[in-house]
């Protein structure tokens, strides 16, 4: 049983508070996000979005990454309206822990193994250096070409990204995923493998400005969730970021593909590891994140208060030295905690 009307229902009574709410088609509403405040000097900037997912509306905001059900975003917006929409989704028989959840795509993990993996990824991917290459000799252009060469991904790290054509494929790499998604649209692909060079998961990244700008495929598990296990020295130190594409643009990094930085304490890094949060000094969940690291002694990038991008790859675009800029703002303990209260605007 769908309870869409329900969500509909209080997205409805919700909207006047929501600011530039606009309704973009039966089942995407757009308005500047209630969690982070969006933009602080772009006043018509708006990315947070309620978009349908199956049979239930979720929320994500593409300033601050926030990802809710619906009703994670109603408790925010409105408390007083909260338990009202929860029983009446119970009195309809779909409340309860399970209620809303986002789903999850859980696969059977496929038995592949290295030449396996390549001979498949191959089959069904284009990798981007490659596309390049073509492009140069046929005078022509590709979509995921243009695309990393906008972001200015260094050419270098190019082999690393795949284009794929049509992304309902991706079931041949994760069987369970034949019946999860019915687009045929291309994306940016990018694969992610352990240290013994296993794939683990695939990002898909949309190329315009799709509500679902990231979609993760999980392809085992049982391993963590960890962009560049596969090609970093273990023997230096380690610079961990949130999204695969900002690794790229530092050496020896990898990236927790969100802020669930907690899963590096089963990965046996070096000690000196530098974690890097995005720039999002008002957004309460992530200076939460990131108090929560200093208190474990964890070093730290306190970004300063010139830097407006959020992520680095935004810095690299603006002409931002970002190697330098990570050198010279590593903080740890006492040190940091005065940086970061500086920095926090929340």
């Amino acid at each position: 049983m769908t309870m869409l009307h329900i969500d509909l229902k209080y997205i409805n009574m919700i909207s006047h508070r929501l600011d530039r709410f606009k309704r973009k088609d039966d089942y995407l509403f757009n308005f500047r996000c209630p969690i982070c405040g969006d933009s602080s000097t772009k006043k018509n900037k708006a990315r947070g979005y309620i978009y349908k997912k199956k049979n239930d509306m979720f929320y994500k905001c593409h300033n601050c990454d926030a990802g809710k059900t619906f009703g994670g975003l109603l408790k925010i917006v409105d408390s007083l309206l909260y338990p009202q929409y929860v029983m009446e989704r119970y009195q309809e028989g779909v409340a309860g822990p399970r209620a809303n959840k986002e789903p999850e795509f859980k696969f059977e993990q496929p038995n592949f193994s290295g030449r396996n993996t390549s001979r498949l990824i191959d089959s069904i991917m284009d990798r981007v250096d490659k596309l390049h290459e073509q492009c140069d000799l046929t005078d022509s252009n590709h979509i995921a070409v243009d695309y990393c060469r906008k972001r200015r991904i260094p050419i270098e790290k190019w082999d690393r990204l795949y284009h794929i054509e049509d992304i309902s494929k991706i079931h041949q790499l994760a069987p369970k995923y034949k019946d999860r998604i019915k687009t045929n649209e291309p994306r940016l692909a990018i694969p992610f493998f352990d240290r013994e060079g296993k794939m683990t998961a695939i990002s898909l990244r949309d190329y315009g400005n799709s509500p679902l700008k990231y979609i993760l495929v999980k392809v085992n598990e049982d391993s963590p969730t960890v962009y560049g296990l596969d090609v970093i020295n273990y023997n230096e130190p380690v610079k961990i970021v949130e999204g695969p594409l900002d690794s790229l643009f530092l050496d020896n990094a990898i990236a927790c593909a969100g802020t669930s930085f907690n899963k590096i304490q089963t990965l046996n890094l070096p000690e000196d590891r530098i974690i890097i949060v995005d720039n999002q000094p008002k957004n309460k969940e992530v200076c939460n994140i990131i108090h929560n690291l200093i208190q474990s002694g964890e070093r730290i990038v306190i970004w300063p208060d010139n830097i407006e991008q959020k992520d680095i790859n935004d810095m690299v675009m603006a002409g931002v030295d970002v190697g330098n800029l990570i050198s010279n703002n590593v903080f740890q303990n006492l040190e940091a905690e005065l940086r970061f209260t500086n920095w926090r605007k929340c």
